[in-house]
């Protein structure tokens, strides 16, 4: 783990566990060292802060260009925390950027609904493949998470009524997928799997 990144954990993981009272489940299932992806839901703009402190190792990003182009103080801001541009006009450079990053033997943290889940009655929206063939490509294995409760009022986080919380699944190999007839498919599919049940067990 980085010194900036080890630093940042320590001041940041009092006030989250204080104003948002952050707690974080089965944080060991994240391999501690080597390549994985962390693939975990998005519904808020907090979330890529939230699962960084949870996270037991230093993480990076894939983000839309657009949020390093707008305000070019929050772009060199979130870069310093190691988020990487992506133009989700062409997913394929995304797909090789996640690939230059996980062959460092490093944790990357996806989103893989693409956006931001803005709707009032879906649990997730559709996965998008690309994670599952990034993982079956580089042998890599996907840790599902589920976040909850990261969208709303910062009073509602201090006022108790609501509890931010994140759940840390077990690595999912992709090996086991690679003699299926379609195995982007049925991976993806897994990974959506473990994290409905991330969700149903609370």
């Amino acid at each position: 783990m980085g010194l900036k990144w080890f630093i940042s954990k320590i001041l940041l993981f009092v006030p989250f566990r204080l104003i948002f009272r952050l707690r974080v489940l089965s944080s060991r299932n994240v391999p501690s060292k080597g390549p994985c992806i962390i693939c975990v839901n998005h519904t808020s703009f907090w979330d890529p802060p939230f699962v960084g402190v949870a996270a037991p190792r230093e993480v990076f990003y894939l983000a839309k260009k657009e949020l390093f182009e707008k305000v070019k103080a929050f772009g060199k801001l979130i870069s310093f925390y190691n988020a990487v541009p992506v133009d989700r006009d062409s997913p394929i450079l995304g797909i090789k950027k996640a690939m230059a990053i996980l062959k460092e033997g490093k944790a990357l943290v996806i989103f893989p609904e693409g956006t931001r889940n803005r709707t009032q009655d879906k649990l997730l929206l559709p996965l998008k493949e690309g994670t599952a063939l990034v993982s079956l490509r580089l042998k890599v294995p996907v840790v599902p998470a589920f976040l909850f409760e990261s969208k709303g009022n910062v009073l509602d986080w201090i006022t108790g009524k609501r509890k931010l919380k994140i759940r840390f699944g077990k690595p999912i190999r992709p090996e086991i997928f690679l003699n299926d007839d379609n195995p982007v498919f049925y991976l993806t599919r897994e990974i959506e799997c473990k994290m409905r049940e991330l969700y149903a067990r609370g």
